[in-house]
């Protein structure tokens, strides 16, 4: 790669002096374009381009960097909501498990104590909650005679 590098410094090193040297001794370029009036050595047009060029590839260069940059932070966030989300279910799921007079036993035993198909691999289905079980207006927390799992204080 830096092999690759020099060799190209060196093209645009010897194109530079070959337009030095070609451009010796040349009469002034004359642009006429409206309110744009200028008479400019052929040297100097060929360097304005080269700047003109430079600053377009710096304009690209930097678009590209903002933009996966961008698109870098929006997958963090999508991830972070996504962690959010799932670590919101778990802690659900552990505070509906620790629910006193839920029906564990029940759902972890079959008809005649034999294990079920995800009971026997250690989850619980999700059920949804009673509706009796909140308060009214109240979203989280313990109702009265239930007890806090030691994880979610």
């Amino acid at each position: 790669m830096v092999v690759f590098g020099v060799i190209l410094l060196l093209v645009a090193l010897a194109v530079v002096i070959y337009m030095w040297l070609a451009t010796q001794g040349m009469d002034p370029v004359a642009i006429s374009y409206g309110v744009l009036n200028v008479e400019i050595t052929p040297i100097w047009l060929f360097v304005v381009g080269g700047i003109t060029l430079a600053a377009a590839t710096s304009g690209l260069w930097l678009l590209a960097v903002g933009t996966r940059a961008k698109a870098r932070r929006a997958k963090e966030v999508r991830e972070l909501r996504r962690q959010a989300t799932e670590s919101g279910r778990r802690s659900e799921r552990q505070q509906d498990a620790m629910r006193p007079g839920s029906d564990s036993g029940a759902a972890r035993s079959g008809a005649g104590g034999s294990a079920s198909g995800s009971a026997a691999s250690g989850e619980q289905p999700i059920l949804p909650r009673p509706g009796g079980d909140r308060a009214a207006g109240r979203t989280t927390g313990t109702g009265p005679g239930e007890q806090r799992s030691p994880r979610s204080t």
